[in-house]
């Protein structure tokens, strides 16, 4: 159950970093003037709850990313779709991989009925005048979200959290190159050695992992890394 929380929380953190990190065009309407988020917020909770629902909770060497870039804002979960899941049935079918925090969300009202999720942040960015998201699945389930026109209008060249695009310019073997020359580091340890974001390196270590090139050996406290030649 604190862990469960500690996820709600999570959630909640994570709309205020978007909402700190974004900006609100204006819109006149008669007389008066309504805010216009640069990103439709109701589609971002949704999104951001469902990452935490769907997650595999037995990769522990990634977490949810939230990355705000230029032109786009990223929600990510590691794990990609749930067995039995194929895109083509995103919006219209729903596995549950993680029941017992579904059920938490549903009861609390952070979720509504099962397999609408995906419907529900098309629509809501559709019927607010934003694009549609876009999803692609992989290692990680990533959803897209674009700004709305009034905000793209006069956006500058501002990116936030580069972390993903910083990861991909630092090829593989730069990471495994530390992990090699000390299997007890830590995502954070060689993060400060590449220059680059923690969540950056975590990342790049979940697909590592996933090719077969990574192996965590021992406890994630305590363990160490195995590189795969």
């Amino acid at each position: 159950m604190i862990q469960n929380h500690a996820n709600i929380r999570h959630v909640q953190e994570s709309l205020r970093f978007i909402e700190r990190n974004t900006r609100t065009a204006y819109r006149i309407n008669g007389l008066r003037r309504e805010d216009v988020p640069e990103y439709p917020m109701a589609a971002l909770r949704e999104a951001r709850t469902n990452a935490v629902m769907h997650r595999d909770w037995f990769n522990g060497a990634a977490n949810v990313f939230v990355e705000i870039y230029s032109d786009r804002t990223e929600i990510s979960n590691p794990g990609g779709l749930p067995r039995g899941m194929r895109p083509s049935d995103l919006g219209r079918k729903s596995v549950r991989r993680n029941p017992l925090i579904a059920d938490l969300l549903h009861r609390i009202a952070f979720i509504e009925k099962a397999g609408t999720g995906i419907n529900r942040m098309r629509n809501d960015a559709r019927s607010h005048g934003y694009p549609e998201p876009t999803f692609e699945d992989g290692t990680f389930f990533t959803e897209s979200f674009f700004p709305t026109p009034a905000a793209e209008a006069d956006r500058g060249t501002r990116e936030l959290e580069r972390g993903s695009e910083k990861g991909s310019e630092k090829s593989s073997e730069e990471i495994l190159s530390c992990f090699r020359a000390n299997p007890h580091a830590s995502a954070r340890e060689v993060a400060e050695v590449l220059g680059v974001s923690a969540r950056a390196v975590e990342k790049q270590i979940a697909l590592l992992k996933s090719r077969g090139r990574l192996k965590r050996v021992g406890p994630a406290r305590g363990g160490r890394w195995q590189v795969s030649e």
